[in-house]
């Protein structure tokens, strides 16, 4: 039963779209809590809104699992996120921490990618400033 959780969560992902979200009903806890570089939030209507206003925000976002591996009731995910925003192609890489429980429903899910590099940097005055203080920093070949 437990696997059967963690491949239907998995796939969900993979072939997230609108229509569907509403399937994490059946994969999570109801005070599931998702922790990433911008939120930090618990339960499962909250969970879904994140996906609902990334799918309003931005255009055709797509996960792709590039990764995973299980440890009792720990999986650790690399997953690819890209979209268009930005007037141009924009992707993202990370990794999650999603923890189960006994009977391997989620319980929390914690993302963790590079928010400067993701995102900021394509803003226009923000990564302008980003630009110039890695110059300040990067070393000299």
């Amino acid at each position: 039963m437990k696997k059967n959780y963690i491949n239907n969560y998995l796939n969900l992902f993979s072939n997230l779209n609108k229509e569907n979200i509403k399937k994490f009903d059946d994969l999570v806890v109801k005070d599931i809590i998702f922790i990433d570089p911008f939120n930090n939030i618990k339960g499962l209507d909250n969970f879904k809104n994140i996906f609902y206003h990334m799918f309003d925000s931005v255009e055709e976002p797509k996960f792709d699992i590039v990764d995973y591996a299980q440890n009792k009731d720990h999986i650790f995910l690399k997953w690819k996120m890209t979209f268009y925003a930005f007037k141009a192609s924009q992707t993202i890489e990370g990794m999650s921490d999603i923890t189960l429980n006994k009977e391997g429903k989620v319980i929390s899910h914690l993302d963790y990618w590079d928010s400067l590099n993701g995102i900021f940097i394509k803003l226009p005055f923000l990564g302008f400033l980003y630009k110039i203080s890695l110059r300040m920093f990067k070393i000299k070949n």
